[in-house]
């Protein structure tokens, strides 16, 4: 798919709270388009897959194919400069090449969206990449196979609090379960809560009994979002370094340990 640059308006996503890829907003919203190495297809070959099996939309972004950017197109940016938007920007500096012209066009997630509570949650003990294996194993991800990448909470749409992954990587399992309690800290928060067990639990069934090709779910992170108009939804997201074996019939239980570790979290809210 390709845009005409006249024709499209584009913004930094001010609503991106973690991840390394740099997300752009197309012209209302309804779309995000996420930068991607051309070396690595896993992330595209991920979608173009999930995308054919009924009911993905319920647990994953809906994916609308490539989108071609053209280069040097004026991006803007927000005004307001808060703990966010100064971490957004300096990994806008350090990420966004402008010579990057293939995308991937996914739903935008948090569109309208009014007084967002945003969590990233990393799943998964163990991780492949030699670099990283220390900073898992110093974290909260080799104990209960969740660490916090980023956490977002607005109230009278103001940001009230901002957390990044630096700080998520060093937080206890108590700090980590103390702020999913705040993440919850709600009017409704019975009913939330219940339907988060509830959507996690559908989650894993939908991955027992669809998601035997995928051999390894490294990096994969679960969004937790919250809207004022007690809009809650979870989905899946990353999988630059998703693995595939299109003959594997057994499924991977990784991401199946990690979400049952964030049900009795929940559960002992």
């Amino acid at each position: 798919m390709s845009f005409q640059q006249q024709q499209l308006q584009q913004a930094f996503f001010e609503q991106q709270i973690s991840g390394h890829s740099i997300f752009i907003k197309l012209n209302d919203g309804e779309f995000v388009a996420k930068s991607y190495s051309i070396e690595n297809n896993n992330e595209q070959n991920f979608y173009e897959w999930i995308q054919n099996i009924d009911g993905y939309q319920e647990f994953f972004s809906q994916y609308n194919g490539v989108v071609i950017l053209e280069k040097n197109q004026e991006i803007s940016k927000q005004e307001t400069i808060n703990s966010q938007q100064k971490w957004l920007n300096s990994l806008i500096s350090k990420r966004y090449n402008p010579n990057n012209k293939k995308y991937l066009l996914l739903q935008n997630l948090t569109q309208n969206s009014q007084n967002l509570r945003i969590i990233d949650l990393k799943l998964g003990y163990t991780v492949e990449k030699q670099s990283h294996i220390q900073r898992y194993q110093d974290s909260t991800s080799s104990k209960i196979g969740l660490r916090i990448c980023g956490m977002k909470i607005q109230e009278n749409n103001e940001l009230v609090l901002f957390k990044d992954k630096h700080w998520g990587r060093t937080i206890s399992v108590e700090e980590l379960i103390e702020s999913i309690k705040i993440f919850f800290s709600l009017k409704n928060r019975n009913q939330i809560l219940k339907e988060a067990i509830d959507k996690i639990e559908s989650l894993k069934q939908f991955i027992i009994s669809n998601c035997k090709q995928v051999i390894s779910w490294q990096g994969t992170s679960l969004l937790l979002i919250y809207r004022d108009d007690n809009d809650f939804k979870i989905k899946l997201i990353d999988f630059s370094n998703t693995k595939m074996d299109l003959e594997s019939t057994q499924i991977n239980t990784e991401i199946i340990k990690a979400l049952n570790s964030l049900q009795d979290i929940i559960k002992q809210i």
